[in-house]
């Protein structure tokens, strides 16, 4: 009878406990005991009495973060990894929101759910939770409020990226295509003060936004990208496609096609996978359709997508984040 390699049921082992990983981190975050060891190392007493824990299963927990490289002991006192510091909700490329959310119930049950897409090739939150994505969000604050946290740290995170990557000087005029609240294109219009820039969304979205200091350049305007998108010499579609399938974002790409000239560029600014081993980009892509049958997509499918809509890929560039951006052109 041939014997088991114990190496590859430990492997196996350590994929199956991926759910205690996140459950682990989340109730770190949750009960403070990540932030009390931002400064300085601190005993199991410490954490004991500063978040009001139970002795015996904060010594386990720790134990079990210590095996996943989030947390030190040295001479009694837990500190966090270089790995573990990503817990902290302000350092550049933090975790925090995005663990508050994946971590929580919506969440969970939606991936516990994943069998539904997996059958019916449809998204599997509205499945679980009896409601759309973002209306869910819209009715229950305690999520909806960390995720548009997280959007906007993440927003940051990649705006000074993608303002440094790419070049706006031989352009008037930017348009940022279901911008939000426009933090990337203050980015852009801070950086690059011979631009004009449009801010697009729709109106209950562009009510909020923050770029009443830009006032004298910028035009706010409400709209539906499915509908029509205004003109200008760059337009942006930022973290917008992945959310939409491919005909869906077709429909996208293609209005952003009928406002364009042979020198305008389209700036799709996305992550990309990368290859077969890319286990950021595959997740993200799972995630998104679980929930709102949504991508993320490689090259050759943006390719093929473009193709569809008369645009090209010119290059794409890397920035000092996890989006690159894909310049795009008109064929015709």
């Amino acid at each position: 009878m041939e014997q088991l390699n114990l190496s590859h049921q430990d492997t196996i082992w350590k994929l199956c406990f991926g759910f205690a990983n996140t459950s682990v981190l989340y109730a770190l975050i949750k009960s403070g005991v990540i932030e009390e060891l931002r400064n300085e190392p601190k005993t199991l007493e410490d954490l004991v009495y500063a978040c009001g824990l139970d002795p015996d299963v904060l010594y386990r927990t720790l134990r079990f973060a210590i095996i996943i490289d989030v947390v030190n002991l040295v001479e009694e006192k837990y500190s966090l990894t270089d790995v573990g510091k990503f817990l902290l909700k302000d350092v550049p490329g933090s975790v925090y929101y995005g663990l508050l959310l994946v971590g929580s119930e919506p969440w969970q049950k939606a991936w516990q759910n994943f069998i539904y897409s997996l059958t019916i090739g449809e998204n599997s939150f509205e499945s679980a939770m009896r409601t759309p994505f973002f209306d869910f969000l819209n009715q229950h604050p305690r999520y909806g409020t960390p995720y548009n946290q997280w959007m906007t740290s993440s927003t940051n995170f990649a705006s000074k990226a993608i303002t440094e990557a790419y070049d706006f000087n031989s352009f008037s005029s930017v348009c940022d295509i279901g911008g939000g609240q426009g933090i990337l294109l203050k980015h852009i219009l801070s950086e690059n003060p011979h631009l004009s820039g449009i801010l697009f969304d729709q109106e209950s979205v562009v009510e909020t936004h923050i770029l009443s200091d830009q006032d004298s350049k910028i035009k706010i305007q409400a709209g539906n990208f499915f509908d029509n998108v205004p003109k200008a010499d760059v337009l942006i579609l930022k973290s917008i496609l992945h959310y939409w399938n491919d005909e869906k974002s077709l429909t996208i790409l293609k209005n952003c096609q009928k406002v364009m000239n042979p020198d305008s560029r389209l700036l799709i600014i996305e992550m990309i996978i990368e290859s077969t081993t890319d286990i950021i980009g595959a997740f993200y892509d799972l995630n998104m359709q679980i929930l709102l049958n949504g991508k993320e997509r490689t090259e050759e499918e943006f390719n093929l997508l473009l193709q569809r809509a008369d645009l090209k890929l010119n290059r794409i560039i890397p920035t000092k984040s996890p989006m690159k951006i894909i310049e795009v052109v008109r064929t015709r």
